[in-house]
């Protein structure tokens, strides 16, 4: 039996169908894995956050500290944290040590630059005390350990005073690095 001319149009026909639907097929399965991706590209979470200014922080009121200076331990709540999909509201974030020179106010991370352990003030001698590796620091903390383990002196923050409150910006600090960089 030859092929009449009648018979050659399924033939196309069929041979179209066949070639547009493996087309259409292979698009379909390449474009997957692009289309899966981009919840992730759009994810609120993955937001670059290094450019987002750090918020001031009611800490206390002047009158309440020292005016010789004696630092004086305060935990830091934040008022509002907000991550990609939830506002919380008076959140736990760390303690500073303030301490007062006149209406001028200095802020000191209440954790180690070495490792992050808690410091202490010591009232009987003076300065600050961190108990994992027995550093001291100055009041104006600096070290003042020979061979201290710590890279670098108490890590401040900005502060300000307005209306008679205390306001800083809490950070923390990468450990364990001469450089101060925020975490």
């Amino acid at each position: 039996m030859s092929d009449s001319p009648n018979n050659e149009e399924p033939k196309k026909d069929r041979r179209k169908f066949i070639v547009t639907s493996t087309i259409a097929a292979s698009t379909a399965c390449a474009l997957f894995p692009l289309a899966s991706g981009i919840p992730s590209v759009l994810d609120p979470a993955t937001k670059d956050s290094d450019n987002a200014e750090v918020p001031w922080t009611k800490v206390t009121n002047l009158a309440t500290l020292p005016e010789d200076g004696t630092p004086t331990k305060f935990e830091v709540i934040l008022e509002r944290v907000k991550d990609a999909w939830t506002t919380y509201t008076n959140i736990p974030a760390g303690a500073v040590y303030l301490a007062r020179n006149g209406d001028k106010v200095t802020a000191y991370n209440l954790k180690c630059p070495h490792l992050g352990c808690a410091i202490d003030y010591r009232k009987n001698s003076n300065d600050y005390f961190c108990p994992c590796h027995n550093s001291t620091f100055g009041l104006d903390g600096s070290v003042t350990t020979d061979n201290s383990p710590s890279p670098r002196g108490m890590d401040t923050m900005d502060t300000k005073v307005e209306d008679g409150v205390v306001w800083i910006r809490f950070q923390q600090f990468v450990p364990n690095i001469a450089e101060k960089v925020p975490v």
